[in-house]
């Protein structure tokens, strides 16, 4: 007898598994844990996101810069600086200073285009299923690859030296553009709403003597209404297109 229980107590002990009161619990606070730490790596991911816009605006100032060193103080001209050819990049005055194209898209831009561009496309092709058609190709124009525009008001102006009071008047903004919009321009008809505060409710914007803030709408707003904000110099801006 003593030795059948000398036996028995050599026997391998079978593992208890987790009870269901034990995994919910594990579920409960991997849960909780995420709850606290999503929003932390989001705001991480955006100060992130931010760091590369703001680099990129950087980019695009000293671009700016230089072509004006190159061309005795000569800006890009207002319809020309993004591209000459519509849809290609490379095409663009600036472009030779850049040398590469990610460099227009601000990534937290490019993550709202991509959304957008999806939701679009399921738009078009349950329109299309309901109309018995085939969905519609997409074109290039669907597409904006960039995020930066320049002011209307400089296609009179060509020249830094003429302007009156640089410090005050827009360059180039983040701006606020619709997912088919390829003109690379802004004008004061759009007012505060042609500023995209993307960064903590805040936007990029370039001067006449390229420096850069960064802006809400309610500061922006106030800048704009300034006539010297659209206008580098005294004669009656002629809002071009390109």
């Amino acid at each position: 007898m003593q030795g059948h229980h000398l036996e028995h107590r050599g026997e391998p002990r079978r593992p208890r598994g987790f009870t269901l009161v034990e995994l919910l619990i594990v579920i409960a606070i991997v849960a909780v844990l995420a709850s606290l730490l999503l929003p932390a790596l989001s705001k991480a991911g955006e100060s992130a996101r931010t760091t590369i816009c703001r680099n990129n605006f950087r980019q695009l100032m000293l671009a700016v810069t230089t072509y004006s060193m190159d061309y005795n103080g000569g800006l890009p001209r207002f319809h020309k600086w993004l591209y000459t050819k519509p849809g290609d990049l490379t095409s663009g005055a600036l472009y030779p200073y850049l040398k590469t194209k990610p460099v227009y898209l601000c990534p937290s831009d490019a993550l709202q285009l991509n959304q957008k561009l999806v939701t679009s496309a399921r738009a078009a092709a349950d329109q299309a299923a309901q109309n018995g058609t085939a969905p519609p190709r997409g074109s290039a124009a669907l597409r904006r690859d960039f995020s930066y525009a320049g002011n209307c008001g400089l296609c009179h102006v060509s020249n830094l030296s003429a302007f009156i009071d640089p410090s005050r008047t827009l360059l180039y903004l983040e701006a606020n553009l619709p997912p088919n919009e390829y003109t690379g321009v802004i004008s004061p008809a759009v007012g505060a709403s042609s500023l995209a505060a993307r960064h903590r409710k805040r936007g990029n914007v370039m001067f006449g003597d390229l420096h850069i803030e960064m802006f809400d709408k309610k500061a922006f707003d106030a800048a704009a209404r300034n006539s010297r904000f659209w206008a580098p110099d005294d004669q009656e801006p002629r809002w071009g297109n390109p």
